[in-house]
């Protein structure tokens, strides 16, 4: 399913500590510059409360995960199948080791799902997550790392903690500091916009079906005012399903939804095969951004919405959207418009075309039938 990959261990965990914060938290310490992080042991944790959902993710990198064993032919490498088939056993550990407690009491956690991500430097980190459903909006929240004794004594475990829409409160624990109470502070009207503008940018940079989309859309060429009537007619009908069922007042299957989202990638990238004008498209990608409306909305609904202001926060996220298709049309109209002048254009639109379309077959097919064999 994934495929083996020997990853080194040096700095960092960008994925969970945004540079600002960890130059924070560094330096509060007293500890060396951020460039030593890694050198001094850490793991990664970071608890989000997002409505009634409170989520505790706890990354270890693949050094760490050495000290449980989980080296299944003895090689002394941790491979990626490896990693997620030995998470049962790290997850045990950590069952009784974490806690959170709630305005003074204590919080059911669930287990979640384990996950493999890779930062910015190529190091592995197992995520596990934990998740408790609240009755209310906390005003205090107690956070318990006691499993670093597992670790050597130097190990630090590099927390955040944030109610949605507010700064993080980041703090370090250690074998010595176990404990840490946080006081939350529930974010403004301003401050949730602000983060749910800033979501819809992030969910777009990094949906890479999302940027396929726009650019078997956009490669055929034309002008910018064709390409300006593909991005509206996406946005509205985008806007118009997100806003639907984020509210719950029209949901559909999360498989029926990510499968429609893989087809209509292949269909816009099979369609540039014999396509020779984009006068229609805005119409298509209206019908499509239907479907992608419903996949923003899961989305959103996985993270956790706001009781107070949501419309105004799905609003802000679908202006994050936008501006992050903005971004990426006018990073790719320049190559696209020499493309499209030069004797090549037609080669151009044929082999990207290709490419694309293999990308929508597959993810249509892993998500039909529930696999996991695409590389992104």
């Amino acid at each position: 399913m994934y495929r083996k990959r020997r990853v080194h261990k040096s700095l960092s965990a960008a994925v969970f500590a945004p540079a600002t914060w960890l130059v924070m938290v560094l330096v509060s310490w007293g500890g060396p510059d951020p460039s030593a992080a890694h050198k001094m042991d850490t793991s990664y944790s970071s608890v989000l409360v997002r409505g009634d959902t409170l989520r505790l993710v706890v990354a270890l990198d693949e050094a760490d995960l050495s000290v449980f064993g989980i080296d299944q032919n003895g090689d002394g490498i941790l491979w990626r199948d490896e990693i997620l088939a030995g998470s049962p056993i790290v997850f045990d550990y950590l069952q009784d080791r974490v806690g959170v407690a709630v305005d003074g009491k204590a919080v059911d956690l669930a287990r979640g799902k384990a996950s493999l991500n890779v930062d910015g430097q190529g190091n592995l980190f197992l995520e596990l997550e934990f998740v408790a459903q609240l009755s209310q909006s906390p005003a205090t929240l107690d956070l318990e790392i006691g499993f670093l004794d597992r670790f050597n004594p130097t190990h630090r475990n590099i927390s955040k903690v944030r109610v949605f829409g507010s700064p993080p409160q980041p703090a370090v624990f250690s074998r010595e500091q176990t404990h840490r109470r946080f006081v939350l502070v529930e974010p403004s009207l301003l401050d949730r916009v602000f983060e749910f503008t800033e979501l819809g940018v992030e969910h777009i940079f990094l949906g890479y079906d999302h940027i396929m989309f726009l650019l078997a859309l956009i490669v055929i060429g034309g002008r910018m005012r064709s390409l300006v009537k593909i991005v509206t007619a996406f946005t509205i009908a985008h806007s118009i399903t997100l806003i639907l069922a984020a509210q719950e007042i029209l949901v559909l299957p999360d498989r029926l939804i990510e499968a429609g989202i893989a087809l209509s990638i292949a269909y816009v990238a099979a369609e540039n095969f014999w396509l020779k004008t984009a006068g229609h498209r805005w119409m298509l990608t209206f019908v499509f951004g239907l479907v992608h409306g419903f996949g923003f909305a899961n989305v959103l609904r996985q993270l956790g919405l706001p009781d107070q202001g949501l419309i105004a926060s799905l609003l802000a996220f679908n202006v994050g959207v936008e501006i992050g298709q903005i971004v990426i049309v006018a990073l790719l109209f320049p190559p696209i418009a020499w493309a499209a002048r030069s004797r090549y254009h037609r080669r151009v639109v044929l082999v990207v075309s290709a490419v694309i379309f293999l990308f929508g077959v597959g993810w249509l097919v892993e998500r039909i039938f529930g696999l996991s064999y695409m590389p992104i």
